[in-house]
Order: structure tokens, then sequence, then C-alpha cells
């Protein structure tokens, strides 16, 4: 029988005092991979299921010992700097889940460097049992896997579900919906609070700017909601808001879907685009589409707000 304490996974962050993921002071744990590709995605470097290389330019000394360290000649100076050409990195180190990375080995000014990293569950319950005492003292806080999407890791996310619970820590996941029903069902057991994404009714216009359809996320939230009622768990939908690219119809469709097929304890709040990720994507080495795009107003917000309001969900814990 495998030992879940040494069950691996690929983790790109682990965010310790969040007061945004969840009730209370929480542990995020953000897993790597993810079935969407959203195009107005603040974590990027969460997408791929495979580890990828971050390059800070800002940090970078010259040194050129990446250059020295690669076997693949996938680093090259141009006018003093390093060039990376991502193309050979993901074919020789990316893809075969090797994460080697011997670029890395020897920047001592930490410029480049695996976007995430191989842990095991005690690895990962060492960090999240460091702030136990405030999650039990308050009754509240805890562990939140997010990402990514969690699912994408299912082995992974179970075991540490599992471990948070047997040591009295109160657990909450973050997802987008995306993935067959008897993955969640296996998790859910082991959650107090689910948070689950809406972000377009409209299938296709779902799949256009996410590239999958919603279909299998709409009929996950239902079945999420009635598992959350029959078994005392707390949900939550969230709709995220893209200036430009959320509209007040397609909005106002899915407050109705919410309405009229989840369980009547769910609760719905609005995730309104910022622009904190930008500089990811240069960091990736990616164009970034969106990078001239600027959020909401207080003032564009409001009517989004007004209906929500008006719809009477529940207040998200």
């Amino acid at each position: 029988m495998e030992n879940k304490s040494n069950i691996e996974g690929l983790v790109f962050d682990i965010q310790r005092w969040s007061i945004h993921d969840g009730p209370g002071v929480r542990t995020v744990v953000f897993l790597k991979g993810c079935p969407l590709h959203c195009i107005w995605c603040c974590n990027p470097e969460s997408q791929s299921v495979r580890n990828e290389l971050v390059f800070f330019k800002d940090k970078c000394i010259g040194c050129h010992r990446c250059k020295k360290n690669c076997p693949f000649e996938a680093v090259t100076i141009e006018n003093g700097k390093q060039v990376y050409n991502r193309e050979i990195c993901k074919v020789n180190c990316f893809d075969k889940g090797l994460n080697l990375f011997p670029c890395t080995k020897e920047c001592y000014a930490k410029a480049i460097r695996p976007v995430a990293e191989v842990k095991t569950v005690d690895d990962v319950m060492k960090e999240v049992e460091k702030d136990s005492g405030i999650y039990k003292e308050s009754n509240v806080g805890g562990l939140t896997i997010g990402g990514g999407e969690m699912s994408m890791q299912p082995q992974f996310s179970l075991s540490l579900l599992k471990r948070a619970k047997e040591s009295g820590i109160t657990t909450a996941i973050e997802t987008c919906g995306f993935a067959n029903w008897v993955t969640f069902e296996a998790f859910l057991t082991f959650v107090d609070y689910i948070y689950c994404d809406i972000k377009f009714f409209d299938s296709k216009r779902h799949e256009e700017l996410t590239g999958q359809k919603n279909n299998l996320i709409l009929k996950n939230a239902v079945r999420m909601s009635r598992f959350a009622k029959d078994n005392g768990k707390y949900f939550t939908i969230r709709i995220p808001l893209i200036p430009g690219i959320s509209e007040f119809d397609d909005f106002k469709k899915i407050l109705d879907f919410v309405k009229k097929e989840c369980a009547d304890i769910t609760a719905v709040e609005i995730m309104p685009y910022h622009r904190l990720g930008r500089g990811k994507y240069l960091d990736l080495g990616r164009d970034y589409s969106l990078m001239d795009l600027m959020p909401f107003t207080e003032e564009e917000l409001k009517p989004f707000r007004e209906l929500l309001i008006s719809y009477n969900f529940i207040k998200t814990l």
C-alpha cells in the first residue's frame, strides 16, 4: 500500500495568511495544471501540468552560467542578455517531466528558476500546520487547495485533504468545475468549503475564451450544490467579471441558472478583473493579449452588484 505521506505533487506556491480563499486565515496550496486556458488568467504559470521556467530579467546579473550549464543550447546571448528558446526547453526539460533544469543550478541571483517544486504531502502539511494554532483557536481558517485546478492532480489533492481532516484542519477547494464527477465526489467528502467558478453561461463564448465548453461545469455545479446541501458543506459560485468580455445579459443568465438549478444553500460572489498577473506572462516568455486592459471602475461594477443583491442569495462565509 502506498504511503499517502510520500505522494508527490507539483506545487507552484504556498501562500500563508490568505483571507480571500475561504473563511478565516488560510494557507493556500497552488497546484500546477488546468484544463482551461482563460485569456485573462492571472496565474498563467498554473496552466501547464508540466513544470516551466520563469526568468526575472531585473534580477539577472549577466554571469551567463545558465548558458554554460544548458546542454541543449536553449540559451543564447543577445546584446549581453540571456534569451531562452522556450520550445527547446519544452522538448528537453518540461515535457519529459524530469524537473532537472540544469540552467538553474548556478543562478545565484535566482533570476531563472523552475515555476514549481515537487513536494510530498508531508512537505505541504509542514507548512500548513505552522498556523494550526490559529485555525483551531478561531475555529475558522485552514487549508485551501487552488491552482490551476486541483482535480488535475487528483491523488495528491485527495491525500492532502485527508491529512488535513485527520489533523482537525478545515478544508476548502477552489475549482473551475471541469473534471469527471467521480473525481469530485471523492474530494468532496473531505472538503468543508467548495468554491466553483462559472465564467460564462453561453457555451460557445466559454469555449472561445477558455478553450473548453461549459456543459460539464454547469452539470457539476448543480451536483456540488446538492452534495453540499445533503452533507452539510458550504458551497459558493464565483463569477469573474472581465471588462469588454463579460456581458450583463450573460451574467444574469448565470444567476438565473444558479437560482433555479442549484440548492438553496448556494452563495454567489463576483470576482472583478485585476492586473496583478500581467508581469507573469513576460517572466514566462509569453504574450498577453490583455496587457492594456483596465479593471472595471466601481461605477461600472454597480449594475452587476445591484443585480446580484436583488437575487437574495445567501452571503458567502
